[in-house]
């Protein structure tokens, strides 16, 4: 089972490991098995200053046609269940609504009707909720959609400039290196991206690492207020982009990008000899 912390640590639950998050509306989170699909699973959550939501929003998802209350594992829901016809298959959409506090979170689970509920049921059982005041620390869990659209938009940026500037695009490895290191001393970067250019620049270096070394996978980091893409090779992390060249990229100009990529070799080598 893979874990999953929401942006912002307001929910957790563990998921199977053929799933994978996938990009929906705003807030939502949906989640499937992409090589064989078994259902869709989605969640979301709201809050409130109200110590009292969590119960308001139960009492207001009881008031559905169909809808009851059903125990799941150490949680009282409010469920309800709605199947329809596409395309000649019969689908049944499942939905739970738990409140929690000042926190209130729906899930929902559109299968065949055929398809059993007991995947579901166990990552509705080992759901956390947590309230305004707490927080997730020291967490590393597969790279989420957020950190993955980070990550993409940062390279298009630096190669967006690379082009602007050199007339250059992204190649072998060595060579973008080079890029990146004639990059880190142009003003134009620093007058773009202002204090996130050593952010920028790390995520895009850690990018190309991951094309050319075997083994080495993005995380997301939670701990706290932080929640940051990393670079794992097994369960160690080997690189953490935004902080390379400092918090503010204060050191982008004073280090050489190759002794950055063999300080991070380094790490995967004593990772790998573990």
């Amino acid at each position: 089972m893979k874990k999953f912390i929401s942006p912002g640590s307001w929910f957790a639950f563990s998921y199977p490991d053929a799933w994978f998050e996938f990009s929906e509306e705003p807030d939502c989170f949906l989640f499937y098995n992409p090589e064989k699909w078994d259902g869709n699973f989605r969640i979301s959550a709201y809050r409130d200053a109200s110590s009292s939501f969590g119960d308001t929003m139960m009492r207001q998802a009881l008031k559905a046609p169909a809808a009851r209350l059903a125990k799941v594992a150490r949680w009282e829901t409010v469920y309800s269940a709605e199947s329809f016809t596409e395309q000649l298959v019969e689908y049944t959409t499942h939905r739970w609504t738990i409140g929690c506090g000042q926190t209130c979170v729906e899930c929902s689970f559109t299968a065949p009707v055929e398809e059993h509920l007991g995947t579901v049921n166990a990552i509705i059982a080992s759901l956390e909720i947590l309230q305004p005041r707490d927080a997730f620390h020291g967490q590393y869990i597969p790279v989420r959609v957020s950190e993955v659209e980070l990550i993409e938009s940062c390279y298009a940026t630096i190669e967006e400039l690379g082009m602007k500037l050199f007339k250059e695009r992204f190649r072998d490895f060595d060579y973008n290196v080079r890029l990146l290191q004639k990059l880190a001393q142009r003003p134009e970067l620093t007058k773009q991206l202002g204090t996130d250019a050593g952010a920028v620049m790390g995520v895009v270096l850690c990018t190309l690492l991951t094309e050319s070394i075997e083994g080495l996978e993005w995380n997301t980091y939670v701990n706290g207020k932080v929640e940051a893409p990393v670079l794992m090779y097994g369960d160690t992390c080997v690189a953490r982009p935004m902080l390379l060249f400092g918090k503010q990229g204060e050191l982008l100009t004073e280090i050489e990008m190759k002794d950055i990529v063999e300080e991070v070799r380094s790490r995967i080598e004593e990772a790998a000899s573990c």
